[in-house]
């Protein structure tokens, strides 16, 4: 499954690699990362209007209530998203480092 993952993430960057090649269409890559920053910039433009607007409670989840009068961090719930928050990260970049490990590990073409 590890395999097929990394797969599909090589195709949507534009990466091949086979037969002791590595191949990569910077073309596909650069629509790849261009599309993932007009998604974080769109996400962020609406998260910063939200509270703007006074429209985010964010309590539940990460101990920030924000209003229009006052600003509500509870530091024990805060820390346990920025804890949570950090894992996922780490688990992000070992699947990225696992990939690079991968590219490393293909036979090279002299």
């Amino acid at each position: 499954m590890a395999k097929q993952k990394n797969a599909d993430l090589f195709d949507k960057l534009g990466v091949e690699v086979g037969d002791g090649k590595l191949n990569i269409d910077l073309t596909q890559t650069k629509a790849f990362f261009n599309a993932l920053k007009e998604t974080f910039e769109s996400k962020a433009e609406e998260i910063q209007k939200d509270i703007s607007e006074g429209k985010v409670d964010m309590a539940e989840n990460v101990g920030i209530k924000i209003d229009k009068e006052n600003i509500n961090i509870d530091l024990n719930q805060t820390k346990n998203f920025v804890e949570s928050f950090g894992k996922k990260i780490e688990g992000f970049l070992a699947e990225l480092e696992k990939s690079v490990q991968e590219i490393d590990k293909a036979p090279k073409s002299k």
